[in-house]
């Protein structure tokens, strides 16, 4: 099996993405097994199931192949992957009037509190739960709208949560989410090679840090390409090619939770938050994977600033994404289904109906349910958790990413402690340069980082 998926697994999340790039694969989101350019094997196969992996791998080949045929006419989007083109096509950033020392470091604690807390309560749920099956469990359980700690089993409908340490009664620390482990990466790839890493530092640092089975999505499939690396070549040279190589989850959300401690470490400069997180998410994503990566940092880059508002901070954010994109789309859209019918529920279906055929873990819809968070959370941190968790998909990416945003702007004076207090400022991880410890104490390292870095330019 190549890496994360067999190959009939691989062709048809592939043929999906490939369709949503824009590349002419196909008329719908669907695959056309009949189409001519896939071997005859396959079209003329009566029971695909029957196939061999074998088969599917060259059925995956000639898929991939229709790359070269580029973007179908009529496309709508326009999404470089350079840096320069993709700045060159962002919004205009509003000015950010920069912290002082005392105030970074209340923000920076409460974007780390916030941030830990929000994943917790979404880890539960993180199920492929969509909002009406989470609406149904709350209600059997009598916690509709969610306002606490979720309770772990429901006897009405005979389900259970996962991770009951961090359901109602049971949360006493934060337990290891590959999340909270993304943000701690982050730190110490910059602790130990400053902001001139490189890709090659980026993927040792996963490979050195975190077990093989606790990686997903993109992160995942270049941890496997790192470990079947070559001699023939140089390694740089292959790992500029993980991206794309048999990766159909490049434009993954996994990008987005990798994006936190690049928005932390330049406050009130999302362009500065941005390229950080350019140079480590081109490791293993393109395009949208890329932008959810520069969209967060920037977003909350716009939240570590003199008095930031919603609008501000998303607009930090889209200052750092092409305006053609799908991601921008996708940010607009929301805000004018919010500013429309002022319902989290209905915008919130709205997401479902147009983008819920896109993966369980794919950027653009879980990025749609941050943005719908924050409008509805408006700088209300348990508001605005709750309604990531509430809207489903990947929840404590969502939680987690909304939490860490409105953390950074409200800091931590102004974070609802029942989030906070029950998990007494202890995390639990599995990376292996962390272990467990406190959350006090990760607050304390980025400050003496962002001391050490703040006058130093991102390459």
């Amino acid at each position: 099996m190549p890496g994360y998926a067999n190959w009939k697994e691989l062709f048809a999340l592939e043929y999906l993405q490939l369709y949503e790039e824009g590349y002419s694969v196909g008329d719908s989101i669907e695959p056309d097994y009949s189409a001519s350019y896939l071997p005859a094997t396959l079209r003329n196969a009566t029971d695909r199931d029957a196939l061999e992996e074998a088969d599917w791998e060259d059925a995956y080949a000639c898929l991939w192949a229709q790359r070269e045929a580029g973007i179908r006419a009529g496309f709508p989007f326009l999404e470089p992957d350079d840096f320069d083109s993709i700045i060159a096509d962002a919004a205009a950033s509003p000015v950010f009037e920069q912290l002082n020392d005392d105030e970074y470091a209340e923000r920076i604690r409460g974007a780390w509190f916030g941030r830990i807390g929000g994943v917790i309560l979404g880890k539960p749920f993180e199920m492929r739960l969509d909002r009406l099956f989470i609406k149904e469990y709350l209600e059997s359980v009598d916690a509709y709208p969610l306002d606490d700690w979720a309770p772990h089993q429901s006897p009405a409908l005979g389900f259970t949560l996962r991770n009951k340490a961090s359901t109602r009664g049971n949360v006493c620390y934060a337990e290891p989410d590959d999340d909270i482990h993304y943000t701690i990466l982050g730190m110490m790839l910059l602790e130990q090679h400053g902001l001139a890493f490189s890709k090659l530092d980026v993927a040792n640092n996963h490979l050195r840090n975190i077990p093989y089975h606790w990686l997903f999505s993109c992160t995942r499939q270049s941890y496997y390409h790192m470990v079947n690396l070559s001699d023939d070549r140089p390694i740089e040279d292959q790992i500029d090619e993980f991206p794309t190589k048999i990766n159909p989850w490049r434009e993954g959300i996994n990008t987005a939770i990798r994006a936190d401690f690049w928005g932390y470490i330049a406050p009130g400069d999302p362009r500065r938050a941005a390229r950080i997180a350019y140079r480590e998410v081109t490791l293993n994503a393109v395009k949208n994977g890329v932008y959810s990566s520069m969209f967060v940092a920037g977003a909350l880059s716009a939240a570590l600033s003199r008095n930031p508002t919603i609008d501000t901070i998303i607009q930090g954010g889209l200052s750092v994404i092409p305006q053609r994109s799908r991601l921008a789309h996708i940010v607009h859209e929301v805000r004018a289904w919010y500013a429309a019918d002022a319902d989290w529920a209905t915008v919130c279906d709205r997401i479902y109906g147009k983008y819920g055929h896109l993966p369980f873990l794919h950027a653009l819809h879980n990025m749609a349910f941050v943005v719908l968070s924050l409008l509805h959370g408006d700088l209300d941190y348990s508001k605005t958790i709750t309604t990531a968790v509430m809207c489903g998909m990947d929840t404590d990416c969502t939680s987690g990413t909304a939490a860490s945003i409105v953390g950074a702007a409200v800091g931590y004076a102004g974070l609802d402690k029942r989030w906070i207090e029950p998990l007494n400022d202890h995390v639990k991880t599995v990376v292996a340069g962390f272990g467990h410890g406190s959350i006090s104490g990760l607050v304390e390292r980025n400050i003496a980082l962002w001391r050490q870095l703040r006058d130093q330019p991102a390459p």
